[in-house]
């Protein structure tokens, strides 16, 4: 991420959310603003819930569809397949951030 101005240009609120920001792993174009920084966080996770929780409910509905058992045996392998991949790339990049968080120093010098 690259970022365009120089620390002394952001405000305490800003350096904040993107102290968290930086443990999440989620980037963004920050502005130095804090308050505008935070609406930028708020609104990529509210974009991402979004998307997501519309895709869940669109393959629930394909899954329920009673034309599913008459697709081939490989077209119902692959959509179960992407809906176990999904899940499984879930849990695993909660583990994943989890150890991060877990290995990564304290500012006083302790683990996490």
């Amino acid at each position: 991420m690259a970022e365009s101005f120089t620390r002394s240009d952001r405000d305490a609120l800003s350096r904040l959310i993107q102290l968290h920001a930086e443990r999440y792993d989620i980037r963004l174009t920050w502005v130095g603003k804090g308050t505008e920084d935070l609406i930028a966080l708020v609104s990529a996770h509210a974009v991402k819930a979004r998307i997501s929780k519309h895709l869940w409910t669109g393959m629930r509905e394909l899954m329920q569809m009673p034309e599913m058992a008459s697709l081939p045996e490989m077209m119902q392998a692959k959509i179960a397949s992407i809906i176990l991949k999904a899940q499984t790339l879930v849990d695993l990049d909660n583990e994943e951030h989890a150890k991060r968080l877990a290995d990564k120093p304290k500012p006083n010098g302790e683990r996490a």
